[in-house]
């Protein structure tokens, strides 16, 4: 009895599992189009006039053109779906990661991205419904004061914030050595070039951003965490802003080119 059981399991299992790889690419497209619309909007800030936008400035962006409700609703689903494959990377660990400390904290940080990307879910929802949403920093910060709320919850949120600042060095790191090849099909070298760039741009946004959250955790004040329009911000000095809202566009192309030519592995 317990045989038929344990096949009905198994190809359960398997059907769930046949999900993940289209769930993965079709998240890493919708990443994809909202970092275009970050670096795009960086690059006119630096160039032109206005001010930089994070995510949630990018999203409402879409809100005022034509079908952008229906846009933002399939990217809702795009974002929804690379949250759950960042899930399925930090607990179930498809790709069969060392059990060391420095995969395990990448393990973390996929669950912690996540959480990021299902908020960045709900407001690209809340926006197709024609419901304005505040900037990035808002969000984080609503969520840094319940995260405070828990038992040694400053301690917590300190902790995130070198993570962010962490994982922003290893994302520079990642860039000068060029090492953007692993899981593709391809390594092309266009590829390689958008990885570097792209990559070396987001870790240079995630400084900014993990010292925000640290310095909010240090001073118990959510109000001090800024998102990625502040970060955008404090980046505009002669021509950086410039160069990082170029690099986020091949992060957002880079993501394209994932979408298309990652591996990815199912769980088992």
């Amino acid at each position: 009895m317990n045989a038929p059981l344990g096949a009905a399991g198994r190809r359960a299992t398997n059907e769930v599992a046949s999900w993940v790889p289209p769930l993965a690419r079709l998240g890493y497209a919708a990443k994809g189009v909202v970092y275009l619309i970050i670096g795009y909007l960086a690059f006119r800030a630096a160039t032109a006039a206005g001010s930089p936008e994070g995510a949630t400035g990018a999203l409402s962006s879409l809100a005022d053109e034509t079908g952008g409700q229906l846009l933002l609703l399939l990217v809702a689903l795009g974002l929804l779906a690379h949250a759950a494959w960042r899930v399925v990377q930090g607990v179930l660990d498809p790709e069969h990661h060392e059990h060391d400390a420095k995969h395990m904290a990448l393990r973390a940080f996929y669950l912690l991205s996540a959480v990021i990307y299902g908020s960045l879910a709900w407001t690209a929802f809340q926006l197709s419904r024609g419901r304005s949403q505040g900037g990035d920093g808002s969000g984080q910060q609503l969520w840094i004061a319940k995260l405070m709320d828990l038992p040694a919850g400053r301690w917590l949120v300190m902790a995130a914030g070198l993570g962010v600042i962490a994982y922003g060095l290893h994302q520079l790191v990642k860039a000068w050595k060029a090492d953007v090849r692993s899981h593709m099909t391809r390594d092309d070298q266009w590829i390689v070039a958008l990885g570097r760039l792209g990559i070396g741009a987001r870790g240079l946004v995630l400084l900014p951003v993990g010292w925000f959250v640290f310095n909010a955790g240090r001073h118990y004040n959510a109000q001090a965490a800024g998102g990625t329009d502040q970060a955008l911000q404090m980046l505009d000095r002669g021509g950086l802003l410039a160069v990082v809202g170029i690099g986020l566009v091949a992060y957002g192309l880079h993501q394209f080119a994932k979408a298309a030519w990652r591996r990815i592995e199912r769980p088992t």
